[in-house]
């Protein structure tokens, strides 16, 4: 993992930890954006936890601009929490590259493809006699 990882506190109260790509005197460009979420067990322990900072931006690919007057603080990240994000990281592309490198996502054509929809519209519909029992 890169060492422009970096931890940034926003005016929103979000904590996000991220690597960065490059900073401009207004912008930083990032990626692997994530949140940090706070969690309280019953008996009043706290651990934290991470999801990611923007829907469907969970891949490397996916860059995030984070203006600079949003932010309130910056830090570099413990190596506790640096290894903690990097196993977080790898989780997520081994969830990612396993979702979407099934076998069923193979090319179909849009006949077969407008099938698979039908079918899957039947199961769903509204009206009384397409309705699935829980």
């Amino acid at each position: 993992m890169s060492t422009s990882i970096r931890h940034f506190k926003l005016v929103t109260g979000e904590e996000v930890i991220c690597e960065v790509l490059e900073e401009t005197g207004d912008t930083i460009v990032v990626n692997n954006a994530m949140s940090l979420m706070q969690n309280t067990l019953k008996n009043g322990d706290k651990f934290f936890t991470f999801k990611t900072f923007m829907v469907y931006q969970d891949t490397p690919m996916n860059v995030i601009i984070i203006f600079t007057d949003k932010i309130l603080s910056l830090a570099t990240p413990t190596k506790e929490m640096t290894d903690q994000y990097s196993m977080a990281i790898e989780e997520m592309a081994k969830y990612i590259e396993e979702t979407y490198t099934d076998s069923s996502n193979e090319e179909m054509s849009l006949d077969e493809f407008l099938d698979d929809m039908d079918k899957e519209t039947r199961l769903i519909d509204s009206d009384v006699t397409g309705m699935v029992s829980n």
